[in-house]
């Protein structure tokens, strides 16, 4: 008895934790996704030179010039602040140096209706 509820939980805890990572998917300029502030979600597209953000409400873009969004890379035991520029419907930040596979790219900042943006990725 004291197996399979071991067994139960350490399975229970497995799935809870793959849970973050299947909820990502690609998104419809082929970066990753993640909801940001309840019914907001961002999608980042990594390039070689740049991140380019894209910010929607219910699947509809925002205006991406009055955002208050900033990006933030870890890598490498490094953390790099990356200036957002607004360009069209999607915000823009140059990379000085391509992204390796595990670097970790921080959102945070306020979308244009007032709502908190915390999302975290990684690049794969």
């Amino acid at each position: 008895m004291i197996r399979k509820t071991l067994t139960l939980g350490i399975l229970s805890a497995t799935l809870a934790l793959s849970v973050p990572a299947l909820a990502q998917k690609v998104g419809k300029h082929g970066g990753q996704t993640a909801v940001v502030a309840g019914h907001h979600d961002a999608e980042l597209v990594i390039e070689p030179t740049r991140l380019v953000i894209y910010l929607t409400n219910h699947g509809k873009p925002l205006s991406a010039k009055d955002n208050a969004v900033r990006a933030t890379v870890q890598e490498r035991g490094k953390k790099t602040e990356i200036k957002l520029t607004v360009n069209h419907d999607h915000l823009v930040g140059p990379l000085p140096q391509p992204l390796q596979k595990g670097a970790i790219v921080l959102l945070s900042g306020k979308t244009e209706d007032g709502h908190g943006v915390s999302a975290r990725f990684v690049v794969k």
